[in-house]
């Protein structure tokens, strides 16, 4: 018994004073009684006593009642709950570790008959309730909200990561090996890592990398001395402070590119950018220079959460300005090179130096690249398109339809409140340039003001003023997407949106490689239009291809032996 009789005792006469009988609350409330000729080991053991032995005897009774009480039948139900549930809770702890029952009713138990009671019938309004059902949906928890890129769980983006042979894998990480300077985020891309129909031995692509780092300038210090022939001899002279300028601060889309780079006898081309800038064109589409790039399967070497998380919001809104753009029902092939396109709206390279079948090409080498890419994304936009079929006749540029599982065919919903939802979420660089041209158009000033400060008083306004403002803008777009010019202005706006940054960064190539590396670099370009734009003038007379796979047998057209950049 002078076990019981722990510290936790002592420390809480409280509990006593709630769990004792009358007679024992009568002397804990005379501590006096209790003392008088006794030393304190014996005032602490019959303290303690005192407090359990209601639990004792209740104890007693309940077996004996047991013992001499029959089995009840199946008519009376389950034997009573005990009298006292709350003696059999967590208790005080013990001197050997093991967890003593603490009494915490209020009430002294009162001791059982011999006789058992079944349960009282339940009443019809009474739900009966499975101890192993979940509970109902409006008391679960709530699904946790994400406040961090380090809570992303690990699945998240793996659409992302795009398989490329192994021979190629290994050339693109001996590249990354031979840098000392800190990546924290590489992708490579263009025709020397995903290669299309009609390569040879004798052909060497270049390689095409993007470094996203957190310092440039200290990076470009490390990457200096480490590789000083990657950089023309002006920008060697004033050093990387000069170049980190720049790069940031000079013309362009704050990238800066080191091109016609020999590493491990492999030409390559690779750029430089902040995390900062690579993840605010991501989101908002400042110049769709970098973002247009991972709109097109890349080989990520380098994983960054912020970037990735960045990304998968560009692969999003890349999707929703494609579908904007495209008709009721289209082709995958349609809506692929819808997307592939968009950051070659405006670019002056299209009409100089580049393929015009470019996007063609791209698309129809990397189909399962882009379904892969996309197709969970378009599952997720179920409200907006879906599948309706399949195509499986063969064109030269798809000759294994059967295999691939056949050209998908899509329809999409193009009721006003379903475009204008989508085209609200537009990145906010698009946004607003469309805003614009229907605020000079309709005299919108008042609503535009509102919608532009929308995202400032999320933080601030009460939830009536939300809906209100909510419903304004949803009205809003839906006039807009309603309108016959609305894709002219998407296009419009796009162009102006990739068309300075694209200008501005070529007459930035030209300070950063110098002028013998840039004429090294366009030549084979012009030389690649010249011949794409001879092939496609002989191939114009060709008969029409049905409408479900004619952007299929578009890609045809073009020469088999075009590289994609």
């Amino acid at each position: 018994m002078l076990r019981l009789a722990s510290p936790a005792y002592h420390a809480s006469p409280a509990m006593w004073l709630n769990t004792a009988t009358r007679g024992s609350r009568r002397a804990l409330l005379a501590p006096n009684a209790l003392s008088a000729g006794r030393s304190r080991p014996q005032q602490t053991a019959l303290i303690a006593w005192s407090a359990h032995a209601p639990f004792h005897s209740t104890r007693l009774a309940r077996l004996d009642a047991e013992r001499q009480s029959p089995t009840p039948s199946a008519e009376q139900g389950p034997p009573p709950p005990s009298p006292s549930p709350g003696l059999r809770a967590s208790g005080a702890r013990r001197r050997d570790g093991s967890s003593s029952p603490r009494p915490t009713t209020t009430a002294p138990p009162q001791p059982t008959t011999t006789t058992t009671t079944p349960f009282e019938p339940r009443t019809p309004s009474e739900p009966v309730q499975n101890p192993l059902a979940p509970p109902p949906a409006d008391a679960r928890v709530p699904r946790r909200r994400i406040t961090s890129v380090n809570e992303l769980p690990k699945s998240f983006g793996r659409n992302q990561m795009i398989k490329v042979p192994e021979q190629i894998q290994r050339d693109l990480e001996d590249v990354m090996s031979s840098f000392k300077a800190p990546i924290r985020y590489a992708f490579a891309y263009g025709s020397g890592v995903f290669q299309q129909k009609g390569y040879t031995n004798e052909d060497k692509p270049l390689l095409d990398f993007v470094f996203a780092v957190s310092h440039p300038s200290h990076w470009h210090a490390i990457n200096m001395q480490q590789h000083p022939d990657h950089y023309s001899l002006p920008m060697r002279l004033l050093g990387s402070n000069a170049v980190a300028w720049m790069q940031e601060k000079g013309l362009g889309a704050e990238v800066w590119f080191n091109v016609d780079v020999e590493i491990n006898g492999k030409s390559l081309k690779y750029g430089v950018i902040s995390v900062d800038a690579l993840c605010r064109d991501l989101l908002d589409w400042e110049t769709l220079y970098i973002s247009g790039r991972t709109q097109k399967p890349v080989k990520i070497l380098h994983d960054d959460a912020r970037v990735r998380l960045a990304n998968q919001v560009n692969l999003a809104s890349a999707l929703r300005a494609a579908l904007l753009l495209l008709p009721e029902e289209f082709t995958e092939i349609e809506l692929f090179e819808e997307i592939a396109g968009l950051s070659y709206r405006g670019d002056f390279r299209m009409r100089v130096g580049e393929n015009p079948h470019k996007v063609r090409n791209i698309v129809a080498a990397q189909l399962p690249a882009f379904r892969s890419l996309y197709g969970g994304l378009i599952k997720s936009f179920w409200k907006s398109v879906h599948t309706i079929g399949e195509d499986f006749t063969p064109t030269e540029a798809y000759p294994f339809v059967e295999e691939m599982g056949g050209i998908r065919l899509m329809r999409q919903n193009l009721a006003p409140a379903v475009r204008g939802h989508t085209a609200s979420r537009l990145p906010i660089g698009l946004r607003e340039k469309v805003l614009g041209h229907y605020e000079r158009k309709w005299n919108l000033e008042g609503a535009l003001l509102r919608q532009r400060d929308q995202k400032a008083h999320d933080a601030e306004r009460e939830e009536g003023g939300a809906q209100r403002i909510d419903l304004e803008s949803s009205k809003m777009w839906e006039r807009i997407v309603a309108d016959p010019e609305f894709r002219q202005v998407m296009d419009k706006s796009l162009a102006q949106i990739v068309a300075r940054p694209t200008f501005n960064q070529s007459l930035k190539g030209i300070l950063s490689a110098g002028p013998i590396k840039s004429l090294r670099y366009v030549g084979p370009k012009l030389r690649k239009k010249w011949l794409a734009a001879s092939t496609s003038s002989s191939s114009a007379s060709a008969p029409t291809k049905p409408k479900a796979i004619a952007a299929a047998a578009a890609a045809s057209s073009s020469s088999e032996g075009e590289k994609q950049q």
